[in-house]
């Protein structure tokens, strides 16, 4: 079962490598990438010696390819393959996290291998499923009663790229909810010393260029396929301000004169999601995977940057969806993937030109990552889950009685 997930992926993978339009990569971090590695492997320091816009961690992720060679050609096939290998941890920690949660096995992984064929080149020219890994590793690691371990790989994920750190306020409800409130805490300890011995190695090495690192983002435009992005086009096309495209930041995005607030508006949208979300979550390792997997997509939906390698994020729920037979889930992340590989590349200047069909496009994958959402809301039945929850643990005899 799981050599045949992994020869799925692979033959997806082959895909993305030679078969359009699945091969299509006229827009990639691939030169980025190359650019951070070239001087990591000759021993320049990120942020000290080279400017870097990722979570530390990611470095070594980044460079690690490189050792084949940093060559336009070398670079490219060996994070081919590196990806591969991250996306088979994808394919099997999706498996484990099914059979740990009630659902198939067999069904999860058959479906996230399915993810070249959803994505195109992306998977393989971004260094996404990576973070991915981490944070379903940290998830599966609380579902067998690691707290404290699961815990801090979150923290790890977070200072690989930041979303894995949405599930941590999940992780930390749903131990309280399960009466484990020692371990809550000792958990919340061991992520936030992992974070913060991260944290302090990249201020050590430089703090101009760690605190560069942060600016850098606080001070990027919203990128025009986000969220916050179709509201200011929006706002253009009322005539309520004008909305000017600018390429900064190694993307395209917009400024406004109320791209600020509304960037504001949906951060603060994303915090009383993920707090509703923590609120909901009782006590199954199911409820546990599902709000912080929702969580995670949250964060993609309504930040000021929705790239479209972001869409990786979000698959593994899509199969764990189709393990857990909710398939009108798991059918409209399939679909905002399909929509994303539409959009990207091939139509992906058009949107940079804001074409009105284009924007569309990008308008309805976005509106069903928000249809997902409300989906994994309505998922998350603490009641109807601790009754499952409670008749498994009973014994039969009780039942009876």
């Amino acid at each position: 079962m799981r050599l045949a997930a992994l020869a799925l992926l692979v033959a997806g993978w082959a895909l993305t490598l030679w078969i359009a339009p699945w091969s299509d990569e006229r827009v990639n971090d691939l030169f980025v990438y190359r650019s951070f590695a070239e001087p990591l492997l000759e021993g320049a320091l990120p942020y000290r010696d080279s400017a870097f816009e990722y979570p530390p961690l990611a470095a070594p992720l980044i460079a690690l390819p490189g050792v084949f060679g940093t060559g336009e050609d070398s670079f490219r096939w060996a994070f081919a393959i590196w990806t591969l290998i991250g996306a088979g941890a994808v394919v099997l920690l999706c498996g484990a996290l099914a059979r740990a949660t009630g659902g198939e096995p067999r069904r999860a992984m058959f479906a996230v291998a399915l993810m070249p064929l959803l994505c195109g080149a992306l998977v393989r020219t971004h260094f996404d499923v990576f973070p991915v890994a981490i944070l379903l590793g940290g998830l599966l690691l609380l579902c067998r009663d690691r707290p404290r371990a699961g815990l801090a790989v979150l923290g790890l994920g977070a200072m690989t790229k930041l979303f894995p750190l949405v599930a941590v306020p999940v992780a930390l409800t749903w131990l309280v909810a399960r009466g484990r409130r020692r371990e809550a805490w000792q958990g919340a300890l061991a992520c936030a010393a992992t974070i913060a011995v991260v944290v302090l190695a990249a201020v050590a090495a430089s703090p101009d260029g760690a605190a560069d690192a942060v600016r850098y983002h606080l001070d990027r435009p919203v990128q025009i396929e986000s969220s916050p992005a179709m509201v200011v086009l929006g706002l253009d096309a009322v005539g309520a301000g004008d909305a000017v495209s600018v390429s900064s930041h190694r993307s395209d995005g917009l400024l406004h004169d109320a791209a600020g607030a509304v960037s504001a508006l949906f951060a603060g949208v994303l915090v009383g999601l993920v707090a509703l979300l923590a609120a909901r979550v009782g006590r199954t390792p199911r409820e546990l995977v599902l709000a912080s997997l929702a969580g995670v997509m949250a964060f993609a939906l309504f930040g000021k940057v929705l790239s479209p390698q972001f869409v990786i994020w979000v698959l593994p729920l899509g199969a764990l969806a189709f393990a857990w037979r909710s398939y009108a889930l798991a059918a409209v992340i399939g679909a905002a993937a399909l929509l994303t590989q539409i959009e990207f590349p091939a139509h992906y200047f058009d949107v940079v030109e804001r074409e009105p069909l284009a924007l569309a496009l990008v308008a309805i994958r976005n509106a069903a990552l928000l249809a997902a959402l409300v989906l994994a809301l309505r998922e998350l039945q603490p009641r109807r889950q601790e009754q499952l929850f409670d008749r498994r643990r009973t014994p039969l005899a009780v039942r009876l009685d």
